[in-house]
């Protein structure tokens, strides 16, 4: 199915990315095959409207050609000096099909562009796209937020360096290989899903499908209700001997195996079989109450929780809400991987005591919703323009054939999986061809766009993407693995059907489960 009309050859990249720059490339003219020396000659290119652009390396290894460069340098009003830095990968097996890798947390650095994102494991550029990538516009380390100061800098990060970014990987694409891509893709997790439905929503043309994972549509939100979270839990903390507040000390190691192993009690059957995984979410009806101490009992054996302590779990899992009962923020799904304790990636849920949380050092006790909103969501004005979670007007993306998969982990401690469910049912809502231009996947036991203890965090959804665009092939199932779990598989399930076992065969087999509403 193909999305576009015919437009001029060198043009459909400018036209889809909405930009008024003319992307021609004037210099650099391939070699007839892509190879090591087309990937040198690539170094001198040069494109109409981006008259400060710098190829700053061009590499040819592992059977493809890496082009890494910078444009649009200047020195901001906080005298910082910016460029907009990028990476294309053009791989001597072409697909013809280009793919935008989204970002990561507040961005600031070039990430090697190769697609991970939903394609299991084997990245678009191993399939043959060419991908792009981009720092988007700033340079900086971790969640360095100060280039925000600058207005260029803020913007570029918001909305605009990805189409610029866009149109100039596209007219090098074509330079390199004498042609342009017949479909374009986008594909990321979190920021990097943000910026996806960006684009679709504000750039329409820009893409035909896109892979959009557990989205940072509305981090003062989200953070508003971790916040909320923190403050719950710091008033139960004791404090240590330094002085500051020891969070280890909330529960102890055999109350937090207690919850774990009270939300596989509650809801790991649903899906008719008992192995540590929840995949029937929306019907996982956990009640804290039922681990609570009887009258009289003590609590240091780890047996029950006090009354403070089964409140607190039930705040954990509550949506986060003001003095009039307004939703801030949904609830997060229940998942028995909300005690998960990585050395590296994001811990779960309830672990504001480990460092690589990023709320570690959020000490308050008490916190007022209201204020919070006040504060971080009305009257933060760069944020609005990040924010994506309202704008449900696809029709033009879905109108010319666009496609979306979201996936979300239910176990994300960051974003909860109930607030991309709750935007994907408002595109439901919107019906006709917007309803139908989406699919959305829910991953159990998944952390952050990937990890966790039992998660099957390996899955294809790029293949599936390809054929619904491309071919016109519906979403269906998608199997899933990881090497925590050798030997398993299960089917991902188009929401709002999950995984169930079917009573025989092989429960770790995923030919075995069905998916059901």
């Amino acid at each position: 199915m193909q999305r576009y009309k015919p437009v001029p050859k060198g043009t459909r990249g400018v036209v889809a990315a909405a930009t008024l720059i003319t992307a021609v490339v004037l210099g650099g003219a391939a070699a007839a095959t892509p190879g090591a020396e087309a990937c040198t000659a690539m170094q001198d290119a040069s494109v109409a409207g981006y008259g400060d652009l710098r190829i700053n390396a061009t590499t040819h290894a592992d059977g493809r050609c890496l082009i890494e460069g910078s444009f649009e340098h200047r020195t901001g009003v906080d005298g910082v000096d910016y460029f907009i830095g990028f990476a294309v990968a053009l791989p001597d097996s072409w697909n013809q099909r280009f793919l935008f890798q989204g970002g990561g947390g507040l961005n600031g650095s070039v990430r090697p562009p190769e697609g991970p994102a939903g394609a299991g494991d084997m990245p678009a550029v191993e399939r043959g796209f060419a991908v792009a990538s981009t720092d988007s516009g700033h340079q900086g380390v971790g969640w360095d937020s100060s280039f925000k100061a600058d207005q260029i800098a803020m913007l570029n990060f918001a909305n605009d360096a990805v189409p610029k970014v866009d149109t100039l990987a596209r007219a090098l694409v074509e330079s390199y290989y004498g042609s342009a891509p017949h479909h374009a893709y986008w594909a990321g997790c979190s920021t990097g899903g943000r910026e996806g439905m960006m684009m679709a929503q504000r750039h329409p043309l820009a893409f035909d499908g896109m892979i959009i994972g557990a989205p940072a549509m509305r981090t003062d939100q989200s953070n508003t209700a971790l916040s909320h979270m923190a403050s719950a839990f710091n008033a139960l903390a004791a404090t240590g001997a330094d002085g500051t507040l020891d969070r280890s000390t909330v529960f102890s190691d055999a109350q937090r195996s207690l919850i774990a192993d009270g939300i596989l009690a509650a809801c790991d059957s649903n899906d008719g079989v008992a192995d540590g995984m929840i995949f029937d979410t929306m019907s996982c009806a956990f009640d804290p109450a039922t681990l609570a101490c009887g009258n009289g009992a003590a609590t240091g054996d780890g047996t029950c929780l006090a009354p403070e302590q089964v409140a607190l779990v039930e705040t954990m899992f509550a949506p986060t809400v003001d003095s009039t009962g307004y939703e801030v923020y949904p609830a997060y799904p229940v998942d028995a991987d909300v005690m998960a304790t990585p050395e590296r990636g994001i811990p779960g849920l309830f672990r504001f005591d480990r460092e690589n949380n990023l709320q570690y050092r959020n000490t308050i006790t008490e916190l007022s919703v209201e204020d919070a909103v006040a504060r971080g969501i009305r009257s933060d004005r760069q944020q609005w323009m990040v924010n994506t979670r309202l704008w449900t007007n696809l029709s033009s993306f879905a109108g010319n054939g666009g496609r979306i998969l979201f996936y979300h982990g239910t176990a994300d401690p960051w974003f909860s999986a109930l607030d991309t469910v709750g935007y994907y049912e408002d595109l439901q809502a919107e019906g006709g061809a917007v309803a139908d231009a989406a699919a959305l996947y829910l991953v159990p036991g998944m952390g952050h766009c990937r990890g966790g203890s039992t998660a099957l965090d390996q899955f294809d959804l790029l293949t599936s993407l390809v054929a619904w665009v491309e071919d016109g092939t519906a979403p269906a199932s998608v199997e899933a693995t990881s090497a925590a779990n050798a030997g398993r598989s299960r089917p991902l399930c188009p929401y709002p059907q999950h995984a169930q076992y079917s009573g025989s065969g092989d429960s770790e087999d995923a030919a075995n489960f069905a998916c059901v509403e």
